[in-house]
């Protein structure tokens, strides 16, 4: 019964930190530019077909695919903002319907390039790991979760201690003080939608060996990363990490304990109780 409860918890927690940095991108972008991106899903499914392409199609190693998938989809975002987004600033409602539109353009593209079938990346490692003498657990999700949490401490550093860091959370706080002071709220914008849209890629090439891509498959990350922005507090970069964690274990536990069939149900459960005790999200809408 205890090795089952602390697999169960176990498989909660990796989830939860791969849900967090899924979930990641949409906060940076909310946070900064007030745009709830809509296609977030789209792009982190993209990214996954990337790294399938790349590792499976071409035969190269996926130490090269992966960071090749990542920056692509950077350089996507990076056209996606400065196309689509900037004509919008000013307008949110016109932004949220135009990213809208996005998604399902996106996923129509992929079922028509790539068909409706799954498609699975090579596993990084395979094999399991016995876990504290009580349990085995798949060692591609535990490399996955060390993946997620390498890449949100590297957003956290970057976000915290560099230049472009202060710059994104002067911006963040005042835009028009911001750019007073000399900066180019313009191309903070572009690189933060980038920026934003390269994590929900780097959580497509994490997830993508665990659960293979469909066209889809981006529907349920969007929803998952929305709820948990909600949750976590609009913005909120703790209130992903904070997030991810809850949803993650309260839908391994509820799956193990309940119905797998109503997993997806937990989150909204969550989320309800959350926004009836706190509105705003256990985080609150704070400034990165």
């Amino acid at each position: 019964m205890n090795s089952l409860f602390f697999m169960y918890l176990t498989n909660g927690i990796v989830m939860g930190i791969i849900f967090a940095l899924s979930a990641l991108g949409v906060s940076l972008i909310v946070g900064i530019m007030n745009v709830i991106n809509f296609a977030h899903g789209e792009l982190y499914i993209f990214a996954g077909y990337i790294s399938y392409i790349l590792s499976v199609k071409l035969g190269i190693s996926f130490y090269f695919a992966i960071p090749i998938a990542i920056l692509t989809i950077f350089i996507i975002g990076i056209l996606i903002e400065e196309s689509l987004i900037k004509p919008t600033y000013g307008n949110d409602m016109y932004s949220l319907i135009i990213t809208f539109i996005l998604s399902i353009v996106l996923q129509n593209f992929a079922l028509l390039v790539f068909g409706p079938f799954p498609n699975k990346p090579p596993n990084w490692i395979s094999g399991a790991t016995n876990m504290f003498g009580l349990f085995r657990y798949g060692n591609q999700r535990l490399v996955s979760c060390l993946a997620a949490i390498g890449i949100i401490i590297i957003v956290f550093l970057l976000i915290k201690k560099t230049w472009f860091g202060k710059t994104i959370r002067a911006v963040s706080q005042d835009r028009e003080t911001a750019s007073l002071m000399g900066i180019d709220t313009s191309k903070v914008n572009m690189l933060s939608f980038g920026l934003g849209c390269a994590i929900a890629g780097a959580a497509g090439v994490v997830l993508a060996p665990i659960f293979p891509v469909t066209p889809l498959a981006g529907v349920e990350i969007s929803l998952i990363a929305f709820i948990i922005l909600v949750i976590g507090g609009m913005g909120s970069l703790w209130g992903c990490i904070i997030g991810g964690l809850i949803i993650g274990i309260v839908q391994s536990f509820g799956a193990a304990y309940i119905s797998s069939g109503y997993k997806d149900i937990f989150g909204f459960i969550i989320l309800i109780l959350v926004l009836f005790i706190r509105p705003s999200g256990l985080f609150g809408r704070k400034a990165l």
